[in-house]
């Protein structure tokens, strides 16, 4: 039993440490983790290492949104967080938060590249507590499941070509394989998060249209266009004669 607590200690820490970015691994691997070692243990039981690993993503979650709760729009004047999280791809993850909400919450947990920046988002803006834990808690039923399944039937593929091989050696043939379909999976969707939104909306935490927070400045605010209509009209009229 000893043993089995290690297995399911080590797939949350994996889950845990990984979903907050130490090392900076798409958890979808620490999924296959768990799935491979019930595959290849079988006193490590399905049920408890989806739960470890639900339990795993949930908290690392929670992290992140309450160092978000906690630090406010601040917490995007730090350099870690900058190089994480350019400012660009910061306004139109907050663009499309304000938009969708929830649904934004769920579908950040199937694109990796989303999921950091949503939850610090969600966190700084002061989403509600409640509605961030549904969404994380569909996830861990849904898309956990589905991730965990399959790599459970993937792993157990790989064990039956080892049977036909003889050799333990197939293991070094997959894992590389394995790990260019989750980098080319992550690049994917990177790239179509990117091409998604051509136009970078005005912050929602910052504060609203044609408006910046008390003692800030910007080089381009949203009332720009009009001011400068106005202004040509202005010098216009004063430049007729009289």
């Amino acid at each position: 039993m000893s043993s089995e607590l290690l297995w399911y200690g080590s797939i949350f820490g994996w889950l845990f440490f990984t979903g907050i970015g130490i090392p900076p691994i798409p958890e979808e691997a620490g999924i296959l983790y768990a799935a491979g070692l019930h595959t290849i243990h079988p006193e490590v039981r399905w049920p408890i290492a989806w739960l470890a690993t639900g339990l795993g993503i949930i908290s690392a979650d929670l992290v992140l949104y309450g160092i978000g709760w906690k630090l406010g729009p601040k917490l995007f004047e730090y350099k870690w967080v900058q190089r994480i999280l350019k400012e660009e791809r910061r306004r139109r993850l907050e663009g499309r938060f304000h938009e969708h909400g929830l649904k934004m919450l769920i579908l950040a947990r199937f694109l990796p590249p989303l999921r950091t920046g949503v939850f610090l988002i969600a966190g700084a803006a002061h989403y509600s507590t409640i509605k961030f834990i549904i969404a994380d808690l569909i996830y861990a039923v849904v898309g956990v499941g589905l991730f965990f399944l399959g790599g459970a039937w993937l792993m157990g593929l790989i064990e039956q070509l080892r049977d036909w091989a003889g050799h333990w050696a197939i293991y070094l043939v997959a894992a590389p394989i394995l790990a260019y379909g989750l980098y080319r999976y992550y690049r994917y969707l990177r790239t179509r998060e990117t091409k998604a939104v051509s136009d970078i909306p005005v912050s929602i935490i910052e504060g609203t249209t044609g408006m910046t927070p008390g003692g800030t400045t910007t080089t381009k605010p949203a009332g720009a266009p009009a001011a400068m209509a106005e202004a040509k009209k202005l010098l216009a009229d004063q430049a007729r004669p009289i």
